[in-house]
C-alpha cells in the first residue's frame, strides 16, 4: 500500500493510498469516480433544496 497524496482539511489531513485503486482497470476506476461524483452533487442538491 503505497501512499499517493496527502491533502490539509482543517485540523486535519486526507491520506489517499493506491490499495484501492491498483488492481482496477481505467474503466473501473472511471465508474467509481463517476458514483462518487453523482452522489455528491445529489447532496448538495438536496442541500440547497433545503
Amino acid at each position: 500500500m503505497a501512499l499517493i497524496k496527502t491533502i490539509k482539511y482543517g485540523s486535519g489531513e486526507i491520506r489517499i493510498h493506491d490499495d484501492y485503486s491498483k488492481d482496477k482497470t481505467a474503466e473501473e476506476t472511471q465508474h467509481i469516480v463517476d458514483e462518487v461524483s453523482r452522489l455528491v452533487i445529489d447532496f448538495y442538491r438536496r442541500e440547497a433544496a433545503g
